[in-house]
């Protein structure tokens, strides 16, 4: 693998068991409550937690031969619950169905008019009151971290990044800035105040917007799905639905 292969992302994934739920969409908050799913993750590919749908545009296949199919909800092994969806699209569900979205490392992946439209869209399916928790790379850490005469962070990232199993990263500071730009798929890269401007740009109120830190937060639940690795090169909001 090389760094030119994190550009393209993976179109399936395979599971032991997909069983089809029996609902259509657009899907209410009654029947999610049911099926114990008052959250929603968004773009966290083949990462799933039971206390909420997990939403990916990536394919799901099971050894059955059986796979997902875009906007219905797959039961996985038994034990969570999955969507196949592109998640740029307008959502399938009414609106206030969920409690709470939460999107790890997701919004740098969309251009900022498919991020505002995306917004727009999770202020639509959040109940009055409802959290939205939202992680991405901070561009901030990543100026700072060129400017800086010891490279402390981009040393301590590039570590982090052996751990994943990814490939050698150069040492070359305009490499290590390129890098998060122009791999991973990426299309847009955030600081505090460029999040803000996307979050109010899709309606959501400027006092619901606050910065927050790894794994703290308004809900311990939410919060908790943040992933370690990623912790230093991240930026952490929480946003509510007036």
């Amino acid at each position: 693998m090389n760094w030119e292969d994190l550009s393209a992302m993976p179109q399936a994934m395979a599971c032991d068991l997909l069983e089809p739920v029996p609902a259509s969409p657009p899907f209410r908050r009654g029947r999610l409550r049911e099926l114990g799913l008052p959250g929603l993750q968004i773009g966290g590919q083949c990462r799933m937690f039971r206390a909420c749908l997990n939403l990916d545009l990536c394919r799901l296949s099971d050894r059955h031969g059986r796979s997902t199919k875009p906007g219905r909800i797959f039961r996985v092994n038994r034990r969570d619950y999955y969507m196949e969806q592109d998640a740029t699209k307008k959502l399938p569900f009414a609106a206030a169905s969920f409690e709470w979205v939460y999107a790890e490392h997701f919004v740098e992946h969309i251009t900022q008019p498919q991020a505002v439209a995306w917004l727009k869209e999770v202020r639509r399916i959040l109940k009055p009151g409802g959290l939205l928790r939202l992680t991405t790379p901070d561009l901030r850490h990543y100026v700072e971290g060129y400017l800086d005469p010891a490279a402390a962070f981009f040393k301590a990232h590039r570590a982090e990044m052996w751990k994943m199993g990814c490939p050698p990263m150069e040492t070359r500071r305009a490499w290590m800035v390129n890098q998060i730009f122009r791999f991973w798929g990426h299309r847009w890269i955030y600081d505090l105040d460029e999040l803000a401007y996307v979050v109010r740009k899709a309606g959501f109120s400027p006092g619901s917007f606050a910065r927050c830190a790894f794994r703290k937060g308004s809900d311990r639940e939410v919060c908790g799905l943040d992933l370690a690795l990623r912790r230093a090169e991240t930026i952490y909001v929480e946003v509510r639905r007036r």
